[in-house]
């Protein structure tokens, strides 16, 4: 019998996790299907990690030496039944699993199981676009102009010219999948693939479109009208199905377009509210009275309190921002506004003249 430490390229030393590595190392250099491997090796590398890679049958190995046959020579390479394919037990784990994934690498990385696969569908599409602070209150419109795949307007997508019938695809016999079978020294395994001359649609045009070739999409500039709706917030997306690339005769995918909302020089925007900073004179705070302010709604006429404090906050109801909490918006008519908050600040002069020394002095002996 082989040394199994040789095998493997390990000392009688190396721990669980250093033979484990040889094993995936060596199991993959010479698995049979990969261009340099070889079933005998690959059989003996397999033998070896069942003795070596069990804790348990190791001890007896290692005290034993070759004449403890733990591995059951008459079972198959790998723990695989001669008899059959099946596995007998869990000594391969996960280890053998990854040479298995390795060996369906060749069919596109499909797994074990054969299901039908959904007809394909285009890639989305990511595009930021600036607007300014008052489009993000109040909404706008954007036209877009972008260059993508996109479905073909003369077929109508389905890649048939006009006036062409559809009829069964030949090659998939209308599943829009194609079965392959392939052997190998653990198996035979069947994988299930996307149908390339019909694209997984199961039909294929009697006559193809003069426009698309037969693919149901082109490549073109394409306008996108987008409404941005009230209250969106900077970094949000705005999402339109279908209106990403275009997949031949499948599905389009989606349009993301994200909103960068461009600061503004007085308003500043806290959660469904907008705040504006209004400096007035020392005296408009004592005495109070009205002012003129402008406003995106346009120019209102606030009353300042009398006695009011610097930091003061004013409140104008339903001059604020739309209520919205969709993840990507849509316009909503007739949202709920937030409020205007106006935060006084004090007016302090550079200069002062000799006149209002005097009255600053007048003001002091009465306490002010």
């Amino acid at each position: 019998m082989a040394d199994y430490y040789k095998i493997l390229g390990v000392s009688e030393r190396a721990s669980q996790e250093d033979i484990k590595r040889a094993y995936r190392k060596l199991a993959h250099q010479y698995h049979p299907d990969k261009k340099g491997g070889s079933e005998q090796k690959f059989k003996e590398i397999n033998e070896a990690y069942q003795m070596l890679g069990n804790e348990e049958k190791r001890k007896q190995y290692d005290q034993f030496g070759h004449a403890f046959d733990g591995a059951s020579r008459d079972r198959g390479f790998g723990g695989f039944s001669s008899q059959g394919g099946a596995p007998f037990g869990a000594d391969f784990g996960a280890d053998f699993g990854d040479v298995f994934e390795e060996f369906f690498s060749g069919f596109g990385g499909m797994g074990r199981t054969s299901q039908r696969r959904e007809r394909s569908r285009g890639s989305d599409i990511a595009v930021a676009i600036d607007v300014s602070f008052a489009e993000s209150v109040f909404g706008s419109k954007r036209t877009l102009v972008l260059e993508k795949t996109a479905r073909c307007v003369h077929c109508g997508g389905n890649g048939a010219e006009p006036g062409s019938a559809l009829k069964t695809c030949g090659t998939c016999r209308g599943s829009g999948t194609i079965r392959e079978t392939r052997r190998s020294i653990i198996g035979s395994f069947t994988t299930l693939g996307e149908c390339t001359l019909c694209s997984g649609s199961g039909k294929i045009p009697e006559k193809k479109c003069d426009s698309c070739k037969g693919d149901g999409a082109v490549r073109k500039n394409e306008t996108i009208e987008i409404e941005i709706p009230p209250g969106i917030r900077n970094e949000e997306a705005i999402k339109l199905m279908g209106q990403g690339e275009a997949a031949p005769r499948g599905t389009a995918g989606d349009l993301y377009v994200k909103i960068r909302v461009l600061p503004h020089p007085i308003f500043r925007r806290e959660g469904n509210d907008l705040l504006m900073d209004l400096t007035v004179p020392y005296t408009a705070l004592l005495r109070g009275g009205e002012q003129i302010i402008e406003t995106l709604d346009g120019k209102i006429q606030v009353k300042i309190p009398e006695l009011s404090q610097s930091g003061d906050i004013l409140r104008v109801r339903g001059k604020g921002i739309a209520r919205q909490t969709s993840q990507f918006r849509q316009s909503i008519s007739g949202a709920a506004r937030g409020d205007l908050l106006i935060v006084l600040k004090q007016k302090l002069p550079k200069k002062l003249s000799s006149r209002a020394r005097k009255l600053l002095e007048d003001l002091s002996s009465e306490g002010l």
